[in-house]
């Protein structure tokens, strides 16, 4: 490749830091630079400029530039249904399947319903299981419907060494999310290192093991608490193998690490590159040989939003651009439409396109680590590792990751870092487009696919299992049976459950769902009274002074759901009042300037309570006159920053609205 000269006006390079500073200074009107700081997604301090790396060398990501592997998510309950999505997938593009079952935590409205290693085949029926990868996103018994899907790819005649069946097992993520296990840790660890064991006399050599980060991301955990996360579950696994007798230089190939890929592009890129060294350290302070690192990506369901879904269509291009700049090895895109049902056949072309796109039309792939020797990257990169390391010694200072849950510790820092994720989403420092801002109250409906969720029927035959062995005995009796036509259900029933521990189970929560209750709540009240409830736009002065703020008032209101009535020019207050007497409005805002505040506002606020507002804002911040208005009747100022969510739910309790719950299924 030839290198290419770029030349650069001299202008720029003459300008210093200290040019940088000084511009800055005088556009923040004396306030101190630190002004300028702010905490990202990561929860460390980001800075507003960065010098450049002149010494970082490109981190080893994916293997010789590859292209990354474009896994689609597959569940949809019936199996005939479910093997047409997949085949279309792989059909248009895919790489990777992963297959969701009604057990999983990460099912939600939906769930392959497979009952039999027959089911199991019909799934596969017309894949070539060794030229793909299939992840495995099972809930509790994730052993006999791995068993189950390995078992129907062998019988396919496969090659076992080119079968890649990956992250079949989670228990840290199965326990963080449902708070129990119905036996003691010891049950389901002997049950991994039995099925790993059966899995490797078998000759596959996949990564069934998955130090999974999305559960405890969807709770609210932070990139830097993420991380660390998934670091503890992969020595917890590490650990759990070695005393089954795992030999140490196979344990690091058995591990997969999943991550959230979210619309923070930067933080995004930095996450990965971060959890390659991350995962280097932990090799090394382990002892164990240098493995590349597994690593999978999915566009984050916590950012997904049901109120003007189009725009998770940005939000998953951006997450996906990130991820495989980032280096990641697999990446799924979640369908736009995932918040509110089981994706069509469009959505989830759309999910497919955007990466194909990405990495075959945009060559993405082809660029090894393009963060390299960017200072924002690399020092940030490098901050995340220290925090997420510090973080990890934390976790295991408390016993692990295990004893972490089970504490209640873990949960209790998730939530903390949740409450101020939603804090700097109410007051509009990391707003969500569509919801939180710029909402559309016009907006058509979308359409998702109607089926019911599905889960194992009731056993039929009884079977026996015995324990779980270094030898994998547990696994051939499990599989014999499902070759003897038993089912799951009664593989389940065969289970003995003597009761486990349990934690504060890690609720999966999206940002948007605030917002949605008041739109639902809202919508509810359009059923009733045949529109939306409405704010009325006292907009004193003329279109000059008061456009701006109304403009913001309004977005703001529509957030929640609220119609504002139209702006006019009023010459009287008293014409104000007769307007919003005759408006079925009973909240109003006052929207002006500074100046016609300070001659208008408080007749304004008083005229209008005399007419019968319950609820009256005004659009700005007059800290001055704020006793003088609230003795007329003001109620609360907004402004850019304020808290949009405590507004909204004010206007809903002045209106006597009834609550909405957009509680969802898991």
């Amino acid at each position: 490749m030839t290198a290419q000269h770029i030349d650069i006006p001299e202008e720029f390079l003459k300008s210093t830091r200290a040019d940088w500073e000084d511009a800055a200074t005088r556009a923040l009107k004396g306030a101190a630079l630190e002004k300028l700081r702010s905490v990202g997604g990561d929860g460390l301090i980001t800075l507003p400029i960065y010098g450049g790396s002149q010494t970082a060398a490109p981190l080893h990501l994916r293997e010789d530039a590859l292209p990354w592997t474009l896994v689609q998510r597959v569940d949809i309950p019936d199996i005939s249904q479910a093997n047409a999505q997949l085949l279309e997938d792989l059909e248009g593009g895919a790489s990777g399947i992963d297959l969701v079952f009604p057990a999983s935590c990460r099912a939600r409205s939906g769930g392959i319903d497979l009952r039999t290693l027959d089911d199991a085949k019909r799934l596969l029926d017309g894949v070539l299981s060794n030229l793909i990868t299939l992840r495995l996103s099972c809930g509790h018994e994730a052993t006999a419907r791995s068993l189950a899907v390995i078992e129907a790819c062998l019988d396919q005649g496969v090659d076992p060494n080119q079968l890649k069946v990956e992250g079949v097992a989670d228990i840290i993520g199965f326990y963080a999310r449902r708070g129990w296990l119905g036996n003691p840790p010891e049950v389901p660890e002997g049950r991994l290192v039995d099925m790993v064991s059966y899995a490797t006399e078998r000759g596959v050599q996949s990564a069934l093991v998955r130090a999974d980060g999305r559960t405890f991301h969807d709770a609210g955990a932070n990139a830097t608490q993420e991380l660390a996360i998934a670091l503890s579950c992969t020595l917890y696994y590490f650990r759990v193998l070695e005393r089954g007798g795992v030999p140490t230089d196979r344990l690091p190939a058995l591990i997969n690490v999943t991550l959230s890929a979210d619309s923070d592009q930067f933080l995004t890129i930095i996450k990965a590159r971060a959890m390659r060294k991350l995962w280097a350290a932990l090799l090394a302070a382990s002892g164990y040989d240098q493995l590349p690192l597994k690593l999978h990506m999915e566009s984050s369901w916590r950012m997904m939003t049901k109120s003007d879904p189009w725009v998770n269509m940005l939000r998953g291009t951006v997450a996906a651009f990130a991820a495989g700049v980032g280096g990641a090895d697999s990446v799924c895109v979640l369908p736009f439409t995932s918040a509110l049902g089981l994706p069509n056949s469009f959505a989830r072309r759309i999910a497919r396109n955007t990466q194909l796109i990405l990495a075959e039309e945009s060559n993405l792939y082809r660029v090894v680590d393009p963060g390299a020797g960017s200072g924002m990257i690399e020092e940030r990169t490098d901050a995340l590792v220290a925090a997420s390391w510090d973080y990890f010694q934390k976790l295991e200072g408390l016993g692990g990751i295990y004893n972490a849950l089970t504490s209640g510790q873990l949960a209790e820092d998730i939530q903390k870092s949740r409450s101020e994720q939603e804090l700097r989403l109410a007051t509009g420092k990391a707003p969500l487009t569509g919801t939180s801002s710029f909402p559309n109250l016009h907006e058509a409906a979308i359409e998702t696919l109607n089926v019911a969720s599905q889960d194992l029927s009731e056993s039929t035959n009884h079977i026996e299992l015995p324990g779980p062995t270094v030898d994998g005995a547990l696994s051939k009796a499990v599989v014999a049976a499902l070759r003897g036509q038993a089912s799951l259900a009664d593989v389940i029933a065969a289970r003995t459950r003597v009761g486990g521990d349990t934690c504060p189970p890690l609720e999966p929560k999206r940002l948007a769902e605030p917002f949605e209750e008041l739109r639902a709540a809202a919508e509810a009240f359009k059923a009733k009274n045949g529109h939306l409830p409405k704010v009325f736009l006292a907009t004193l002065g003329t279109v000059a002074q008061h456009t701006a703020r109304a403009t913001f008032a309004a977005n703001l209101y529509a957030a929640g759901g609220f119609e504002c009535t139209p702006m006019k020019d009023f010459e009287q207050i008293e014409d104000i009042a007769k307007d919003f007497a005759s408006s079925d409005a009973t909240i109003a805002c006052l929207c002006s300037s500074d100046e016609i505040y300070a001659e208008q506002a408080a007749d304004a606020c008083s005229l209008l309570k005399k007419f019968g507002a319950r609820r009256i804002t005004l659009a700005g911040r007059l800290p001055d006159l704020e006793d003088k208005l609230r003795a007329a009747g003001l109620d609360a100022f907004i402004y850019t920053g304020s808290n949009i969510l405590e507004e909204l739910r004010a206007c809903v309790d002045a209106m006597n609205m009834p609550a909405a719950s957009s509680k969802e299924a898991m």
